[in-house]
């Protein structure tokens, strides 16, 4: 009990630690994946505000460095309205740009011809047209207003400012080498911006502008996966063989996404989780060594105790007292329980005295129903019977019983009741009464056994059960009908002293399923065959070695000199008590022996070989004018013999035994193996006949004949 209650225990806290841990776990994972969310998102929108500002700084310069230019192209308009010859002076136009600050002039017609320019090399050329290998500069007019848009190309890295001519039609346009805002579109781009785009130790922040990329360096994640994400949410991403965290924030054209890595996520936090699980094993063994250690002095021991002093008292020592007063509940325990004993003490004597009684009057009453008179019938000369019974304590359930309802047949039975006691001994009571009823009442083994089936299943609440042999012999003919119900031994002995098992079929038992089909089995007898029955007591019977009596054993014992059947069994009953002594019995034993004898007025049994066929039917016929039979019946009985026996193979041992009554001849022809039926032949016989190889090896032919 100690061990049990301590693995329990064990059990309680191993659980109670998972539990803890589990939550310690999921509650530590959830915080690190929020602050990785969280870290990711600062991240971004850092970046964020930043692309803005530089947006915003950008544009401020664009606004002020297009003012700028516009108004230096309207002062050149001026200046060619004020002094229009200087088209024609290369060398003054120069000196103008060079002041103004200007890399390119051209000054177009109406219809988009330069007419002058610097350098002189775009003279001719027609802007309208585009052949110029500079864009121009798109421009409109509201009203009187002009309007310049200034344009960003790469090449060259200028920026041009086209305005109407003042004093004709045509256009002025200016452009710039923009150092300024080269310089300050390289300090603001994203390799030189304070804000790294690593996040992270293993982790990086991609920006996408209008879907392309603008960092140099690439994830390991798809760029298709990235712009698939769904904006302001925590997404987990798969990619060579490791999971991502990824969010992606979208705004003014731009996305950026957040990556990294779940192993990073986790990792930072597996030393914190290690040293929290740790702490609480530890914790939880010291609550384990505590607490068990508690009980273990205060209760278990106590406990203990009381159950070893409670198994000696159910083993039957009721002298033993409860002695443990280690707390005051403990102490009203033992003592509640000594008194308890001495109670159970006094009333147990005083009942054991009423039971002994009880149970010898029962076996008294048990041992007056089974037929104890031997011999059973002295007047019938057919037969000689013998059984016994050994109860294996005070009652039992197995039986035996035999009667003859006619002076013809011989009805016996051995049964085995699958109980022990007061249970088995009544249910043994009642099956005796319902079979000696239906014996009385008549009728066939089978139409007994079924019915005797139905009657003990009707109120069978114990659910016990009976294996049955019921036999009926004509005691006249030697012809045995039987039912094996069960599991039920039987040996048949042959005058020659073979044995051989007598049950072919077994059927259910008695008392289970009230619809079991029982089936007849049929036998012949001659003079000298003895047949044995037995329960499953006897081949149970163990020695002090724990080996069982069994069935070769059993065979042995009666393979003595043993005149009688009585003799078998009481030499197998004292066999049986020699081989027990020390030993043990634990289910009853019962054996029933049947020698059939026939009638010996007017029958005879003989031995000889197939030479000597003219012999036996010198005998027959002997045996049958000492009855005063017709000459033509005993022709007819000794042609049958020669024909059955002609074809046999010389010296071949034939056994005969015939019975003549003034009515009705009968013989019985036996002789072994290999099988041989003489009645296949196409011959007619003047008498009824049968064939038949039997267990034994053996050809049995019947022979016939109603006399006349």
């Amino acid at each position: 009990m100690r061990q049990q209650f301590l693995l329990r225990l064990s059990a309680c806290i191993f659980a109670a630690f998972l539990l803890t841990a589990g939550l310690v776990y999921y509650q530590f994972t959830a915080r690190l994946e929020d602050r990785a969310e969280q870290m990711i998102k600062t991240r971004l929108n850092d970046m964020l505000d930043f692309m803005m500002h530089v947006e915003q700084a950008v544009g401020f310069l664009n606004r002020v460095n297009n003012a700028s230019t516009t108004d230096r192209a309207n002062a050149l308009a001026e200046i060619i309205t004020l002094k229009p010859d200087v088209l024609h002076k290369q060398e003054e136009l120069q000196g103008i740009c060079n002041r103004l600050g200007a890399e390119q002039i051209a000054i177009t017609d109406a219809d988009g011809i330069i007419e002058a320019a610097v350098p002189d090399n775009l003279v001719g050329r027609n802007l309208a047209d585009g052949e110029d290998v500079i864009p121009i500069v798109s421009m409109s007019e509201r009203g009187d207003e002009i309007l310049a848009e200034v344009s960003d190309i790469s090449s060259g890295s200028m920026q041009f400012a086209n305005v109407k001519r003042q004093d004709r039609p045509g256009r002025v346009r200016l452009g710039f080498r923009t150092r300024l805002e080269q310089q300050a579109r390289a300090e603001s781009s994203l390799d030189n911006t304070p804000l790294k785009l690593r996040l992270g130790k293993d982790g990086l922040i991609v920006i996408f502008r209008r879907g392309v990329c603008l960092t140099h360096e690439r994830s390991v994640v798809p760029e298709t996966d990235l712009l698939a994400l769904e904006p302001g949410q925590v997404h987990i991403i798969q990619a060579d063989g490791m999971d991502f965290y990824a969010y992606a924030v979208d705004a003014n054209g731009y996305r950026l996404v957040g990556i990294l890595p779940a192993q990073e996520v986790y990792g930072a936090g597996w030393r914190t989780v290690k040293v929290m699980v740790i702490s609480n094993m530890l914790l939880f063994m010291l609550i384990f060594g505590v607490v068990s250690w508690l009980l273990q002095r205060i209760v278990l021991r106590g406990i203990s105790q009381v159950n070893e002093s409670l198994m000696e008292i159910t083993e039957g020592d009721l002298e033993r007292k409860v002695e443990v007063t280690t707390c005051p509940e403990f102490a009203r325990l033992s003592n509640g329980i000594n008194f308890m004993v001495d109670s159970l003490r006094s009333v147990g004597e005083e009942r054991q005295s009423h039971v002994k009684r009880d149970l010898e009057l029962a076996r008294i009453i048990q041992s007056t129903v089974l037929p104890t008179r031997f011999p059973a019938f002295p007047n019938v000369e057919q037969f000689d019977l013998y059984a016994t019974c050994i109860q294996a304590s005070e009652v039992g359930g197995d039986f035996y019983d035999f009667s003859m309802p006619d002076e013809k047949h011989l009805h016996f039975l051995v049964a085995d009741v699958d109980a022990s006691g007061i249970a088995a001994a009544l249910f043994m009571m009642r099956a005796m009464t319902i079979i000696r009823a239906l014996t009385r009442a008549g009728g066939t083994p089978q139409s007994i056994v079924t019915e005797a089936n139905r009657e003990l299943c009707q109120g069978n609440q114990t659910g016990i059960h009976m294996a049955l042999f019921y036999g009926n012999l004509d005691i006249t003919t030697g012809v045995l009908e039987f039912v094996n119900a069960g599991r039920l031994h039987s040996l048949c002995q042959t005058s020659g002293g073979q044995y051989s098992q007598l049950n072919l079929r077994a059927d259910g038992v008695l008392g289970d399923q009230p619809d079991v089909q029982f089936h007849t089995e049929t036998r012949q007898l001659v003079p000298g065959d003895r047949l044995f029955l037995y329960t499953e007591g006897v081949l149970n019977a163990t020695n002090t070695h724990n080996i069982p009596f069994s069935e070769a054993r059993f065979k042995e014992v009666l393979q003595g000199d043993l005149p009688t059947v009585t003799d078998a069994l009481q030499a197998v009953r004292s066999s049986l008590r020699q081989y027990l002594e020390g030993g043990r019995m634990e289910r009853d034993v019962t054996m029933l022996a049947l020698e059939f004898s026939g009638d010996p007025a007017n029958e005879i049994a003989l031995d000889f070989t197939s030479d000597q066929v003219e012999d036996a039917a010198a005998h027959v016929a002997h045996q049958m004018e000492e009855l005063f039979a017709a000459p033509a019946d005993i022709v007819d009985m000794q042609d049958s013999l020669r024909e059955v026996l002609k074809d046999l193979p010389s010296g071949v041992p034939v056994y005969m035994s015939f019975s003549c009554t003034e009515r009705r001849a009968e013989m019985l022809l036996r002789f072994p193996a290999p099988r041989c039926n003489p009645l296949e032949r196409s011959m007619v016989l003047a008498v009824e006949s049968s064939y038949e190889f039997n267990d034994n090896q053996e050809n049995t032919v019947k022979l016939c004949k109603n006399l006349i």
